[in-house]
């Protein structure tokens, strides 16, 4: 009776494994859940850079950039060596790199920052670390002396 049992269940992962691999056979499963964010797990490094359309979660490495157009997660395993974008943040790691949230960066008491940032809002738990040049909200425009004024009034007869 269960050797009956494990050959049907063989011959079902077969079918499966075997299955015709034509385009309209690799659609995404009904279960497939989009909300679910994208993760790089404790002990994984990632070199080069690092686009997502989504949330990401971060507790391993990554050597590079990270674009995301939702909220990055670093856990205090987590460590980004490069440049990171985001809608917002909220960190527990450590970032050693430049930063530019537009919406809320959010720094846990384990956080530590080397590097500039630039974000919209921020949160700062005690104990947290910022170790470079932080702005906040507008935008800085340079004044130069190659911007003058013409400051000359014309007479008129």
């Amino acid at each position: 009776m269960f050797n009956n049992f494990f050959l049907n269940l063989k011959s079902e992962r077969e079918k499966v494994m075997f299955k015709n691999s034509k385009s309209e056979d690799m659609g995404v499963p009904e279960n497939f859940d989009t909300n679910t964010i994208d993760r790089i797990a404790e002990g994984t490094t990632v070199e080069g850079s690092v686009n997502s359309t989504k949330s990401i979660r971060i507790d391993g490495k990554v050597k590079g950039s990270v674009f995301c157009a939702g909220r990055v997660v670093i856990g205090q395993t987590g460590l980004i060596e490069g440049e990171v974008e985001c809608d917002s943040a909220d960190v527990e790691g450590t970032l050693n790199s430049t930063v530019r949230v537009t919406g809320l960066l959010e720094l846990k008491s384990t956080a530590v920052i080397n590097g500039d940032s630039q974000v919209g809002k921020l949160k700062v738990d005690p104990g947290a670390e910022i170790n470079g040049k932080l702005d906040m909200g507008g935008t800085v425009k340079s004044i130069s002396n190659t911007d003058s004024v013409d400051t000359s009034v014309e007479k008129t007869a």
